[in-house]
């Protein structure tokens, strides 16, 4: 059973836009997933990207993509997932006017929603310094107000940190160099640029995924 998503639309406070779907097959158009990532092939945001991903309805976990491919008539495309269950669409402007259908397939047992995201274009793992994310922040800013639309900059809150996901791990801490430290709970820890103090922090391990830490959004 197909079910077709007609729109995409951008959630500041919770840095996803999310769409339920019961079947297993989920369909797009090219244009419309186009839209969204676009902004991947502009400047000022070397390190940040937009990403798609699935997410388990009951546990927010990263759904597995069994299949991806598109079509257009004759023509037939594999798409690529990545190791952490993105789905890696590529930025083309001749797809944006052929404008193929997207297919992706989930486990039928899982209730998947779509979700779009903007997170690091590399994981990260050992020592992160005040530096580097001072540096991380205003490109995620950039990318959520460019998604956002001409007055987004109005209403998104600020990028004030970053939240890191792990797979290999679901709980511990993630020690910063003034002696604190910030508990890993389910396999995310938030931590604030403000809390580093122009110092670093150390992860346990390499992050599956770099988000954005919106505080004034929760």
């Amino acid at each position: 059973m197909h079910k077709t998503l007609s729109t995409l639309f951008i959630g500041a406070a919770s840095v996803c836009a999310s769409f339920h779907l019961s079947a297993h097959e989920y369909m797009f158009t090219y244009s419309k997933l186009y839209s969204q990532m676009k902004s991947n092939a502009s400047e000022g945001h070397d390190d940040v990207k937009i990403a798609f991903f699935f997410v388990n309805a009951q546990n927010k976990n990263l759904c597995p993509i069994n299949k991806a491919w598109m079509e257009k008539e004759q023509h037939y495309e594999r798409l690529k997932v990545s190791e952490n269950h993105e789905l890696l669409v590529p930025i083309d402007s001749n797809l944006r006017q052929a404008n193929p259908l997207v297919f992706v397939d989930t486990p039928q047992e899982l209730r998947c929603d779509f979700s779009m995201v903007v997170m690091t274009k590399q994981s990260l793992q050992g020592r992160v310094t005040a530096n580097e994310m001072a540096r991380i922040l205003p490109q995620m800013q950039t990318l959520l107000e460019d998604l956002g639309g001409m007055f987004a900059s109005w209403f998104t809150p600020e990028v004030k940190g970053l939240t890191f996901e792990f797979t290999d791990i679901s709980s511990g801490e993630v020690v910063l160099s003034e002696g604190h430290s910030v508990p890993i709970t389910n396999g995310k820890a938030q931590v604030l640029l403000s809390q580093l103090q122009g110092g670093y922090l150390t992860l346990p391990a390499e992050t599956s995924r770099v988000l954005p830490y919106l505080p004034d959004a929760d």
